[in-house]
């Protein structure tokens, strides 16, 4: 069954399902400033201990039931997934309960397949014992990128030119499930992101420019769109404060990411750096406009 996730009524208790990073915990914040009941399911080996702080239980990838279990035991049945898993999970048989051994043939052949498939298993498997899945930007539409500058940097017309390329070049690779990402210097995309991730990617950049493959001086974006055909469920684009400080030592001048689609971890801290490093950080619409800045 198909569940496609609306706008959460305000009090519906929320259970997060939490990987790595900063993104659970600043989910539950925004859920606990709402006054809105929340339990955490931490994956051991993934999750960071600054989750112990809200309601929780650790529970590992193979105890697949346990986690079922514990989130119906607190009579919850909106689930958000959030957070970064470390390569591919790597399921132990000798661990398995009976609910992983009953969705183990779908998620192991997911696990053949890219990433969107690995999610889309991941959401199935979930699905199938009555919980349904939401999209976090429409839970919490706060912690996305808004449309238009975020930032007091705006991006001039060639700035914006390049985040249409770049937007292309991202929706042509995304078809083939390689990435999110892309960085475009002087009108053609130079690097694109693959398994590594946005900042090994953007250290690429920096790599390039010392080597005198790319221009010394400052200039390009880096764009950031959702996957096409992807479930907007999980996984979304994320920008933070190490993206900043990436886009910076890389002589880029700013990033474009899909508004209302992008997550923005620790938003503070990560105008605070955009400010600091004269980074525009722009959420573009589809198609991007061109700016309505009178000096671009």
């Amino acid at each position: 069954m198909h569940v496609n996730s609306g706008p959460v009524l305000s009090g519906d208790p929320i259970a997060i399902i939490a990987g790595n990073g900063q993104l659970p915990v600043e989910i539950a914040q925004s859920l606990q400033s709402q006054q809105r009941r929340l339990f955490i399911v931490a994956i051991t080996g993934e999750a960071g201990a600054d989750v112990e702080q809200f309601p929780h239980a650790w529970c590992e990838w193979e105890r697949i039931g346990r986690m079922f279990r514990l989130i119906k035991e607190q009579n919850i049945g909106k689930i958000v997934l959030a957070g970064g898993v470390v390569g591919r999970p790597e399921l132990k048989f000798t661990k398995l309960d009976w609910g992983g051994i009953r969705t183990l043939p779908g998620l192991l052949a997911a696990l053949l397949e890219g990433d969107n498939a690995i999610l889309s298993g991941v959401i199935a498997a979930i699905e199938k014992q009555g919980f349904e899945v939401c999209n976090i930007a429409e839970i919490l539409p706060q912690l996305t990128v808004q449309s238009g500058p975020n930032t007091s940097a705006r991006p001039k017309k060639p700035d914006l030119q390049r985040i249409r390329e770049g937007v292309a070049v991202t929706a042509a690779l995304g078809r083939f499930d390689i990435g999110q990402g892309c960085v475009v210097v002087g009108g053609r995309a130079v690097a694109v992101e693959g398994a590594e991730g946005t900042d090994a990617m953007l250290q690429r950049i920096s790599a390039m420019r010392e080597a005198g493959r790319l221009p010394k001086r400052r200039g390009g974006v880096l764009v950031k769109s959702v996957k096409p055909g992807q479930d907007e469920r999980a996984d979304l684009p994320a920008i933070g404060p190490d993206t900043i400080v990436g886009v910076s030592e890389a002589g880029l001048v700013g990033i474009g990411v899909q508004a209302g689609k992008t997550l923005m971890i620790n938003k503070t801290e990560t105008l605070r750096l955009a400010k600091q490093h004269n980074v525009f950080v722009f959420g573009y619409d589809q198609p991007v406009a061109d700016s309505d800045d009178p000096s671009a």
